[in-house]
């Protein structure tokens, strides 16, 4: 993507990483999001069972705690969590309504995991992106980690003839 827009669009980034992203989803947002991307009810209806009423306990040396009632987030390690996960995701991102990719349009936002990049060609659609993500994200319960999300301006400029790469 760099290498096609190199020499003729400045770019902005921002890579963002979501705080305990597993830990804290919303359990009811997923079964609504389920539903909403038309899963089968029967689907919607088993992810439900095997995510709701989770208890748990903690052992510390040879001693367990009490057992407590876990209301948000889905098991890490679980196979269907982070296929839950990755349906959170999709529905995050058609909310921002980003298709096409950077360069035929003004963003693009790349996913992978837990981690997203926004890719835009103005700093304003930057802001205006990541200002939506970060309200649409609250939604299903995630919150980005302000310590690990990062801003990269990635620019071609010519200076007396000479051409020079700029990134912050």
């Amino acid at each position: 993507m760099y290498e096609k827009c190199y020499e003729h669009i400045e770019l902005h980034n921002t890579f963002i990483d979501f705080n305990q992203a597993f830990d804290s989803i919303n359990r009811s947002t997923v079964i609504q999001v389920l539903k909403e991307m038309q899963i089968p009810g029967k689907i919607v209806r088993l992810v439900n069972m095997v995510t709701q009423h989770t208890k748990a306990k903690i052992k510390l040396n040879i001693e367990c705690t009490e057992q407590t009632d876990v209301k948000i987030g889905i098991k890490q390690g679980d196979p269907i969590s982070t296929i839950l996960f990755s349906t959170i995701k999709e529905m995050l991102m058609r909310k921002l309504e980003i298709r096409g990719n950077i360069t035929t349009r003004l963003k693009q936002a790349s996913v992978y995991a837990d981690d997203v990049v926004l890719v835009t060609r103005t700093k304003q659609a930057l802001i205006n992106t990541f200002q939506k993500i970060k309200k649409e994200a609250e939604k299903y319960g995630l919150t980005i980690n302000q310590n690990k999300t990062k801003y990269m301006r990635h620019s071609r400029t010519q200076t007396n003839g000479k051409e020079m790469e700029t990134e912050i």
